[in-house]
């Protein structure tokens, strides 16, 4: 990436997704680059995460791109929390076979984010893509 890459944010090592203290989850190492307002990461999906055999299980699929749209949001200092998530399935991913994470910012409006982000295998095809909407969530006021 070209941009500027902003340092790094502080997560709850517990999280599913990104938790470094979560032996039980992806512990995705997510990446954004401010000047495009984008995210990226690589997972390589391990056993644990298996659904048909020896193929990544679609639910893991989703919470990887989930997770890369969230960190947008974190990353731009936007709370948030999920409004929808839409997932189109393109094709499996082989266990052990590196996967890319990227994700992208689209706009938002009024209390709405909306982000996108794909997940593409070594050969450069897209195994999955998604649509998110987050809503904002404001900080309440003093003394709340």
């Amino acid at each position: 990436m070209a941009g500027v890459i902003k340092p790094e944010i502080e997560i709850n090592t517990n999280n599913y997704g990104s938790g470094l203290d979560n032996e039980f989850g992806l512990q995705l190492d997510i990446k954004f680059d401010e000047d495009t307002k984008t995210v990226y990461g690589e997972f390589i999906p391990s056993k644990k995460f298996e659904g048909s055999e020896n193929e990544l299980h679609g639910g893991v699929i989703s919470s990887i791109l989930q997770e890369a749209m969230s960190r947008i949001n974190q990353f731009m200092g936007i709370n948030a929390i999920n409004g929808e998530l839409t997932v189109r399935y393109l094709q499996g991913a082989k266990l052990g076979d590196p996967l890319h994470i990227r994700g992208w910012f689209l706009k938002k409006s009024k209390k709405t984010i909306e982000n996108r982000a794909e997940l593409e295998n070594e050969m450069g095809k897209i195994v999955a893509r998604a649509k998110g909407k987050f809503i904002e969530v404001l900080d309440p006021p003093p003394g709340e």
